[in-house]
């Protein structure tokens, strides 16, 4: 009797296993197909994610998907950075970089630093882009476009601003307080097509405005933070418009 049972047991023991396994299988093919239904939902970029610059430095331009009839990268250095599809910032004769936009609200005492940053903008923007050689001409005037030139034109807009404070520096800018705010939300156009859109912000970012910078002057951290954002705009540009390889 006792040798029964033990046969019986066994064999509950092998249909119960055989049971679990056919279960498993099951669930592990709906998760395939789970899975496979979720991947196909986006496609992922075409872009490599990391490139050398020309100075040597090692860049990053995040991951990219489908997205809007182009491309949305989970880039680094900026908040949100969308490029429509074929767009290699190849091709044209004029970069126009318009005058800096803002729907930021500041007080009355950064009205001079907020105008300065509007310029400073510009200034960097045209610098960083220039050094990179992706445009054969860049203009921050309107007049300086030749007749019949395929331009893109550049819009940037502040959308929050602070100029800072060293007081405040001073006692606890390693953890940000009194550090300037800047951000900025801009797009490219081809006439009436925009090509790129992207938003950036910056808060003291360098090393010097957190532990040194209740000795610093509120514009100079600014501008510190405002070659920040322009050098990794105009890094991403280089690497999506063939001017850096993709690291090895």
């Amino acid at each position: 009797m006792k040798t029964k049972e033990l046969l019986l047991t066994k064999s509950s023991v092998v249909a119960l296993s055989a049971i679990a396994l056919c279960l498993a299988g099951c669930g592990t093919t709906n998760q395939q197909e789970q899975a496979s239904n979720t991947s196909t939902s986006s496609v992922a970029g075409k872009f490599p994610t990391y490139y050398r610059a020309t100075d040597g430095r090692e860049i990053s331009i995040g991951t990219s998907v489908t997205a809007d009839n182009g491309w949305k990268f989970k880039e680094p250095h900026m908040n949100t950075c969308w490029i429509a599809d074929g767009c290699t910032f190849n091709g044209y004769d004029v970069l126009y970089i318009a005058p800096t936009l803002s729907t930021a609200k500041f007080h009355d005492d950064e009205v001079t630093p907020h105008e300065l940053a509007k310029q400073n903008l510009v200034t960097e923007l045209q610098r960083e882009l220039g050094s990179k050689g992706i445009f054969p001409k860049i203009v921050t005037a309107e007049s300086g476009i030749p007749p019949g030139s395929h331009v893109l034109t550049v819009e940037n807009t502040i959308v929050e601003y602070k100029k800072g404070g060293g007081g405040a520096r001073y006692w606890a800018g390693l953890y940000g307080a009194g550090q300037p705010v800047l951000r900025v939300q801009g797009k490219m156009t081809d006439g009436d097509k925009t090509i790129f859109t992207y938003e950036a912000r910056r808060s003291g970012t360098s090393g010097g405005a957190r532990v040194f910078g209740g000795y610093m002057r509120d514009e100079d951290i600014q501008l510190e933070d405002i070659r920040s954002m322009t050098l990794d705009l105009s890094d991403f540009m280089a690497a999506v418009s063939g001017k850096y390889p993709p690291r090895n």
